[in-house]
C-alpha cells in the first residue's frame, strides 16, 4: 500500500463526515453527541492506547468560540520560549489553512510530511503511534464545544481554559450563550484547576456551576490585562482583543510551570511575568490578523482573518481598518474577499463589515466558494464534503446580496453603486484580482488591499493558491 503524506491525506478525506450526515446530526439537535466520547475511546484503545495514558503528556486543555486558538498559540509560545527551563513543546490545533500536518507542531513547527505520513499509518495499522516525540507539555485545543469533543477523553490536564464564549454552531452546540457554556464547560475535570476568560453573567454562571457539578478543583476568571499591567509589553498575534487571550494564556502557563516544575511564578496577578514576555512577543498564528505583501507583487496588500462569527468579524473589521488605514501610501483601492460554510447567516456575518464601509471604502467585493482551483478541483489537504454541493453559486450569490443590503443600511449609500462579483473558485478570484491590479495600475493607484476573511478554509485557499510558506 502507497505511504506516501499525499497517500495519508486521501485517506484522511476518505474519513470526512459528508454533508448529508451533518445534517442529520443537525436535525437530531445534537442527541448524536452522547456516542461520541465511547466512539473516541474505543478508537484509541484500538490504536494501543489507553486515555489514561495521556496524563503522562501534561496536558493543557482550551475551548471557547473566538481566541482558543490564539491563546492556546501564546500558551504554547510562551512555554516554549520559558527561561526557567528548556521545554519540548506540543500543539494540537483545527483546522489547518493549507496542509493537514499544521494541525500537530512541535517546538511551534508543524511536523513534517514525512512524520506525519509516518505516524497516520502506523495508527492505520493499529500499531503503537502517539507518544513518541516526548512532548514535556502537549496543548489540545477543542474541535467543536468541549462536552463531546473527541479531546475531551483525556482524564487529568494540568490545567482547563475557556477562551471567550460567543453563537456558534448552535445546531449541536445549542442557540444561547447559557447552553453553549455548558457545552464547553463540559471539559473541566476533577481536582483540576478551571480558568476563564471574562463573559457575560449568562456564560458565566453557567461555566461555575459546571465547575462545581465537575468537581474543578478551582475556578478563576482572568480579567484582559490593564495598560498598567501590559507596561508595553507587545503582543505577536495582531488586534486588541489578543490582550484578553495573553491573559488567558498566561494564567494557562503560570498554573501549569507551578504544578508540573515546582516552580513559583514571582510576578503579581495582573501583571506580566518578565519569563514570560519573549513567548508573547514572538508568538504566530497564521491567518488571524496577517498581513502578507509578496515580493513578485507588491502593488497587493493581502489581509487574511479566518473570522467566521458575528462577534469575530466585529473584531477582524476594527483591525483591518486600523492596519489598513495604517498602510495607505499613495493611490488605494481595497478588495473584501468572503466566503462562509455551514448554515451561518450572511448578514450578521456581513453587517459588521458593511459598518467601516464609510471608513475603508471597499472598492469590489468578491465571493467565492473555498474551491481551490478552476479545474472545480481542491488540493488534497484543503478537501471539506462538510459542506453542500453548489455548482449554480446560489450561497454566493445571496452572500453578494446580503453586502448590497447591509452596505446600503450601514451607510445609507446607493446601493447601485455597490460593486459585487461571485466567481467559481480560489483561483479564479486571485487571477481576477492579479487582472484588476494591472488594470488600476495603468490608472495611478499605486496599491491594492485586500480582506480575505469569513472562513479559515478560504483564507487557508487563497495562501495556497498564492504558494505562501507555512508557518
Amino acid at each position: 500500500m502507497p505511504r506516501s503524506y499525499a497517500d495519508a491525506v486521501d485517506k484522511l478525506n476518505g474519513l470526512q463526515t459528508n454533508f448529508a450526515v451533518l445534517e442529520a446530526v443537525r436535525n437530531s439537535g445534537g442527541s448524536s453527541n452522547r456516542n461520541a466520547i465511547p466512539e473516541m475511546i474505543n478508537y484509541v484503545q484500538r490504536s494501543g492506547y489507553n486515555p489514561e495514558d495521556m496524563d503522562e503528556l501534561n496536558l493543557i486543555h482550551v475551548t471557547g468560540t473566538k481566541g482558543k486558538g490564539s491563546t492556546c498559540a501564546l500558551a504554547e509560545s510562551i512555554l516554549r520560549n520559558y527561561e526557567g527551563k528548556k521545554l519540548k513543546t506540543g500543539l494540537y490545533t483545527s483546522p489547518h489553512l493549507m496542509e493537514v500536518r499544521e494541525r500537530i507542531r512541535i517546538n511551534g513547527e508543524p511536523i513534517s510530511q514525512e512524520l506525519f505520513a509516518k505516524y497516520f499509518f502506523e495508527v492505520w495499522d493499529r500499531l503503537d503511534s502517539t507518544g513518541q516525540e516526548k512532548v514535556d507539555v502537549a496543548i489540545l485545543e477543542v474541535g467543536v464545544g468541549g462536552a463531546y469533543d473527541s479531546t475531551n477523553i483525556i482524564n487529568k490536564p494540568i490545567v482547563c481554559a475557556i477562551a471567550a464564549l460567543g453563537i456558534d454552531h448552535v445546531s449541536v452546540l445549542g442557540s444561547t450563550l447559557g447552553e453553549i457554556a455548558w457545552n464547553k464547560g463540559g471539559i473541566f475535570k476533577s481536582d483540576v484547576p478551571a480558568i476563564s476568560s471574562q463573559h457575560p453573567e449568562e456564560g458565566l454562571t453557567v461555566l461555575e456551576s459546571r465547575a462545581k457539578e465537575l468537581g474543578a478543583a478551582s475556578f478563576q476568571v482572568i480579567p484582559p490585562f490593564s495598560d498598567e499591567g501590559m507596561k508595553g509589553q507587545i503582543i505577536g498575534l495582531a488586534g486588541k482583543h489578543q490582550v484578553a487571550n495573553a491573559a488567558l494564556a498566561s494564567a494557562i502557563c503560570r498554573i501549569w510551570i507551578e504544578k508540573v516544575l515546582n516552580v513559583k511564578i514571582d510576578a503579581p496577578e495582573g501583571s506580566i511575568p518578565k519569563e514570560f514576555s519573549k513567548g508573547l512577543s514572538s508568538a504566530r498564528w497564521p491567518g488571524r490578523g496577517q498581513i502578507i505583501v509578496r515580493e513578485d507583487k507588491p502593488k497587493i496588500t493581502w489581509f487574511f482573518d479566518g473570522a467566521h462569527t458575528a462577534e469575530s468579524l466585529r473584531v477582524c473589521a476594527a483591525w483591518f481598518k486600523d492596519a489598513s488605514q495604517s498602510r495607505i501610501q499613495g493611490t488605494v483601492k481595497k478588495i473584501l474577499v468572503f466566503n462562509c460554510t455551514g448554515p451561518r447567516d450572511g448578514d450578521s456575518l456581513l453587517g459588521p463589515l458593511a459598518k467601516i464601509q464609510s471608513i475603508v471604502r471597499f472598492d469590489e467585493a468578491v465571493f467565492t466558494p473555498a474551491i481551490t482551483f478552476a479545474s472545480n478541483t481542491y488540493k488534497g489537504d484543503l478537501v471539506n464534503n462538510n459542506t453542500a454541493m453548489d455548482p449554480e453559486l446560489k450561497t454566493q450569490s445571496t452572500l453578494a446580496a446580503c453586502w448590497t443590503k447591509q452596505v446600503g443600511l450601514a451607510s445609507g449609500s446607493d446601493s447601485e453603486k455597490v460593486k459585487t462579483k461571485v466567481l467559481p473558485s480560489i483561483e479564479h478570484t486571485v487571477n481576477w484580482i492579479d487582472d484588476y491590479v494591472r488594470d488600476e495600475a495603468g490608472h495611478g493607484v499605486d496599491n491594492v488591499q485586500v480582506l480575505v476573511t469569513g472562513s479559515l478554509h478560504l483564507v487557508g485557499g487563497v495562501q495556497s493558491v498564492l504558494g505562501c510558506e507555512i508557518v
